[in-house]
């Protein structure tokens, strides 16, 4: 019986070829769009899924309160992960972190730059990163060894084995590997090429002894059914009492969440990368259901058609029931065969969307779980395209269909407007929804920077190169091209975390503000190209700068400094400058408060401005010509701090390329959709046309008669949608720091 369903079905699809074409193009279109989208989302929850004690794992987070609100930072002090070991009983492993980047590693004379990070021996019995060879745990616990990956392994040492053997990082610390394990999966959000005791990061930095100096991340491991709000009570207390700080909090928040749930306002967690992936499950979602629809409308615009089929089928003994698994498997063929070419299109589109959606996704044929949703999508395809089609024609009464005295689709053609209007509704929301996403991200693109990013390049400052600036400078002012020279702990685009505990002008007893710091030397604010907005930058002229410390103007907000802003002291440094805000670490986010002192000593980052004409390619050679000649032993490593700040970008525009390419194909389908059926309906009219013309009628009143079904529902799906769409838009920009403006030419 079932195979006889499906003949038939294969029967139809064959006679009726146009309508069979439009309906399985339009399904394939819409189905391989939905499974670009379903890995995508998949993707997404995967992240971190491989780690065995996930559920366990949490990250320490301090929520500071800041003029009645609270912000929330992941950077905690250095000394909280040894009484996370020593004094919470509910903690079994506990791990300090510090990301340093790209580092300089060299065996022998091959050197490259691998991607770094410190941390203590708990993290591999937290994180399940496996071990090809050696123990990466007792490895972390000796300060001169180092833990490798496969990649790097064969990168710096073959095929030969690399354990005992020595690497030189930065060229200063000879180090031995003792372990290598598994590369990191793609689906990680911790990302490492070599890994550091933690030891050696402990002696060279000695502000990690300091309880209000908030710079590196803390991890630990719970041990099962551990009261959490018992913990982050004890651990407020352990902080407000170590630092002298009433005004901040910690808590731990499960690693499992950080990917998609790593937002928070006002000290509570407030959703993230979540939403997004959201908006493309529901956009997916929309693109079945648009392509269901089309096949909708051609089914129930050709019930005519089929009337006189359907009556000769009841005469002969066929009950309604027999009637509607036709249909159904006619629906469910179709679905299946648009679902084989859909999985075609998507394998064959997946690599270029990857490229320009920057993304890394694999279409594993494999997995039998991508199998399970491929084949519930085209279920849920077939039985939603053919539910209405199946009870609609099965429904027809046979007397009235073989006297051919049966309505002409009166009632199909209500539901064919019907289904218009929700069609165009989705897609007309799709467009402004496309519209809104695009326009905020060439709003944050041309924000405002409040700084000269135009011809200033930064300078890795590794090896010797740190410590002789000076030289460097000197150097450099005798190359024509070179405008200014100045150095920073950071650079202009990520700044480090905050610290407490400083006094100035009016504070108020237990008011605390965590205020970014950062080390620059001489000339930074005319070679960054800031503005001042009161008094000088720093000076070789003046001999107290030292003691000195320029701010921003939102220090000046927060901390309510009153004018003359300069000579104020701020945690027992004078203010000599107050320079204007310029956007960092997140371009679409508030100002945060930041205070910058003068220091001569090792710096990470030098900074050269150079004129802006066509001999830009040489002044950059000579300007490694004396780097070289300084750091014979580092390449020169350098960025334009302009294409840095685009690349920021990258990730919020990857999504904003997702939601336009999938609106556009929402789109598309759609108007495929009402082409077919608007082809058919014309098909069917073309005598009642013809005799129009005859009669006089022009080309443009015929347009205008066989439009007007389809402009009616549209401009009505319009007035639906429009203030909906304002509401959704408008909550979804709320939520962003810096955001543009509903404008009414987004409608237009």
């Amino acid at each position: 019986m079932i195979k006889s369903y499906f003949t038939m079905a294969w029967r139809s699809l064959l006679k009726n070829k146009v309508s069979s074409f439009v309906n399985i193009a339009g399904l394939a279109v819409g189905l391989a769009t939905s499974i670009i989208i379903m890995l995508v989302v998949v993707d997404e929850f995967s992240y971190d899924s491989f780690h065995s004690n996930l559920k366990d794992i949490y990250y320490l987070m301090k929520n500071q309160k800041q003029s009645g609100e609270i912000s929330t930072g992941m950077s905690t002090a250095g000394p909280m992960a040894s009484s996370l070991r020593n004094d919470m009983p509910e903690v079994k492993y506990a791990a300090r972190v510090s990301h340093t980047g790209d580092q300089l590693v060299r065996v022998g004379d091959k050197s490259m730059y691998e991607s770094a990070m410190y941390t203590e021996p708990d993290f591999f019995n937290m994180m399940s990163f496996p071990a090809l060879d050696g123990n990466p745990a007792e490895a972390l616990g000796d300060a001169s060894s180092v833990v490798i990956t496969e990649h790097t392994a064969k990168n710096l040492f073959g095929n030969e084995s690399p354990i005992g053997k020595t690497l030189v990082f930065n060229n200063v610390h000879v180090l031995k590997v003792a372990a290598v394990v598994r590369d990191v999966p793609s689906n990680s959000t911790i990302r490492f090429d070599i890994i550091l005791p933690f030891r050696i990061f402990e002696q060279e930095n000695t502000w990690l002894t300091k309880w209000d100096d908030n710079r590196i991340e803390t991890w630990a491991q719970l041990k099962p059914n551990a009261n959490i709000i018992a913990l982050n009570a004890k651990l407020t207390r352990l902080l407000q009492t170590r630092s002298n700080d009433a005004s901040v909090s910690l808590f731990v928040y499960p690693f499992a969440d950080m990917k998609l749930y790593g937002s928070f306002e006002n000290g509570k967690p407030a959703g993230g990368r979540i939403y997004m992936v959201g908006l493309l499950a529901i956009l997916g979602l929309f693109i079945l259901v648009i392509a269901c629809i089309n096949f909708m409308n051609i089914a129930t615009a050709r019930s005519e058609y089929r009337a006189r089929e359907v009556g000769v089928r009841k005469v002969i003994g066929a009950a309604r029931k027999q009637l509607i698994f036709q249909f159904l498997s006619e629906a469910l063929l179709t679905s299946f065969l648009a679902l084989m070419l859909a999985i075609i299109l998507s394998h064959l589109v997946l690599p270029a969307f990857n490229q320009y959606a920057e993304k890394n996704i694999s279409f594993d044929l494999w997995d039998w779980r991508i199998w399970a949703l491929l084949f519930g999508m085209g279920l849920f395809t077939g039985l939603l395209a053919g539910s209405y089609p199946a009870f609609f024609l099965s429904n027809f009464k046979t007397v009235n269909v073989l006297k051919g005295v049966m309505s002409r689709g009166k009632g199909g053609a209500k539901l064919r407007r019907v289904l218009v209007t929700v069609q165009f509704f989705i897609s007309i929301f799709l467009v402004i929804g496309t519209i809104v996403i695009f326009t905020q991200i060439n709003y944050v693109r041309n924000r405002p920077i409040g700084y000269d990013q135009q011809n200033l390049i930064d300078i890795d400052a590794t090896g010797d190169l740190a410590g002789k600036f000076e030289v460097f400078k000197n150097e450099l002012s005798k190359i024509p091209n070179v405008k200014e020279v100045s150095a920073g702990s950071d650079n202009l685009l990520q700044f480090g975390a905050g610290i407490t505990g400083m006094d100035w002008p009016g504070k108020l007893p237990g008011q605390e503000i965590s205020i970014l710091v950062s080390d620059v030397q001489y000339n930074w604010i005319k070679t960054a190209g800031l503005k001042l907005l009161e008094g000088r930058d720093f000076s070789p002229s003046f001999g107290t700068d030292t003691s000195a410390c320029l701010i921003n103007e939102t220090t000046v907000q927060k901390l309510r400094l009153k004018d003359p802003v300069t000579g104020q002291k701020l945690g027992g440094k004078i203010i000599i400058g107050v320079f204007h805000n310029f956007v960092f670490n997140n371009p679409s986010g508030i100002i945060a408060p930041m205070a910058v002192y003068l220091n001569t000593g090792s710096l990470n980052h030098f900074f050269v401005r150079i004129h802006n004409d066509n001999d830009w390619v040489q002044t950059l050679a000579k300007i490694k010509q004396v780097a070289k000649k300084i750091n014979p032993n580092f390449p020169f490593d350098f960025s334009f701090t302009k294409e840095g700040y685009q690349k920021r970008f990258e990730e919020f525009a990857s999504f904003g390329f997702m939601a336009i390419v999938f609106g556009g194909m929402a789109i598309f389908i759609s108007c495929l959709g009402l082409f077919g059926l608007s082809a058919f309906l014309a098909e069917r009219r073309s005598k009642e046309m013809s005799i129009r013309k005859v009669l006089g009628a022009s080309t443009g009143s015929v347009w205008f008669l066989l439009s007007k079904d389809f402009l009616k529902p549209v401009f009505i799906a319009f007035l639906i949608v429009a203030p909906l769409a304002t509401w959704v838009m408008q909550t979804m920009l709320s939520r962003i720091t810096y955001h543009t403006q509903m404008s009414w030419w987004m409608f237009a």
